[in-house]
């Protein structure tokens, strides 16, 4: 309840208080105005201010015949924002299947959700609702956007579902993410374990997968050379690359092509699917193909795909309980980051074993670290 600045606004409260706390059914009737006034130590005429104040929130009703009779409008269930990205609603978006998780939850609990885009929230968006809190859908922040000062003056809890790591020291956000460096190299490790020695990393633009993976390109580049030989990688980036499918084309071309494509996004899956069969190339026979991240999609394509599953509904539903629990951590110092499981998933597009008769096994340190 707000700061009461005027005597008739704490009458209200004190009214207020005494039939919740009396546990006043629909249909009782308060005290006349003398006895309330009597028991409030007010004059008739703050009374009946503070009565109106109740009369219009729909809390009380009022009548000679009747005097003043206990309303209580219904409850109504309550509410969590969600706030996307412009582009959420394109298939196969991550964000579309959180979203679905996090409805399903509010669902189970008697609740309701509302979904707004960044813009329509940074111009004005409503917030004037009866949110119990915000779950955000965002990533790769610098620090200055809009959005960010907009959730942070609403006052609300804040949960962000679809971070990156490298967002937590510029947002300061309550997170709920994947491990997501974690998650690659256990899908690299999935790919070797089917024996494949030349594998084509397709990933996004330098700059996401730094801020992704949490560390330089170069670093990253340098963790993967502990499980692959400098000669076995290749790296393409088709967000910046106008050539990318004719690179593709060229490496299927070599001499020794890949025998497996891991790919950062399922927009790169579809081209690899594509030039595969252009090429005459069988899946996964002549290539094996493994996604990362993406959502239920894949096990609709022929030959299905296997992929570094993040579970985004999952993440949704997740979010929800932390945003609920917000009394436990919103005056901490520090914002919690919960990190949600992810799983690889084997399908029809990896389901091929590479025999190699004149090779030793990939063996791993204790701790995973490299191969040796």
């Amino acid at each position: 309840m707000w700061f009461m600045h005027t005597l008739k606004e704490k009458i209200y409260q004190k009214i207020y208080e005494m039939i919740f706390s009396q546990n006043l059914a629909p249909g009782s009737r308060l005290p006349g105005e003398m006895e309330l006034c009597r028991m409030m130590g007010v004059s008739r005429v703050t009374l009946r201010n503070a009565l109106s104040m109740l009369e219009k929130e729909g809390m009380i009703s009022r009548s000679r015949q009747k005097g003043t009779v206990v309303r209580i409008p219904e409850q109504q269930p309550r509410k969590i924002l969600v706030v996307v990205k412009e582009d959420h609603n394109q298939t196969g978006s991550p964000e579309l299947e959180m979203i679905s998780g996090i409805s399903a939850r509010c669902c189970e609990l008697g609740m309701k959700m509302d979904v707004l885009e960044y813009g329509e929230l940074t111009r004005g968006g409503n917030l004037n609702e009866q949110y119990v809190g915000i779950i955000q859908s965002g990533c790769a922040f610098h620090g200055g956007e809009k959005i960010l000062e907009t959730l942070k003056q609403s006052g609300l809890p804040l949960v962000n579902a679809m971070a990156f790591e490298s967002d937590l020291r510029i947002t300061g956000q309550t997170t709920v993410l994947t491990n997501s460096y974690e998650a690659w190299i256990n899908g690299l490790k999935f790919l070797l374990q089917f024996g494949h020695t030349r594998i084509a990393f397709l990933l996004n633009e330098q700059s996401i997968i730094e801020k992704r993976f949490n560390r330089s390109f170069e670093d990253f580049r340098e963790a993967l050379g502990q499980y692959c030989s400098r000669d076995g990688m290749f790296f393409l980036f088709p967000e910046s690359n106008g050539h990318f499918y004719r690179n593709i084309s060229a490496l299927l071309e070599q001499p020794e092509p890949p025998s497996a494509f891991y790919c950062y996004k399922d927009a790169y899956v579809l081209d690899v699917y594509q030039m595969a069969k252009e090429k005459q190339r069988n899946i996964p026979e002549d290539i094996a193909v493994l996604g990362f991240s993406g959502g239920a999609g894949g096990a609709l394509l022929r030959p299905s795909l296997s992929s570094v599953d993040f579970g985004y509904q999952r993440l949704g539903r997740i979010a929800v309980d932390v945003l609920l629990d917000h009394e436990k951590w919103e005056t901490g110092k520090e914002k919690p980051v919960i990190y949600a499981p992810y799983s690889v998933i084997a399908r029809e597009s990896t389901d091929y074993f590479i025999i190699n008769y004149h090779s030793e096994p990939p063996r791993y340190n204790a701790q995973g670290a490299g191969r040796k």
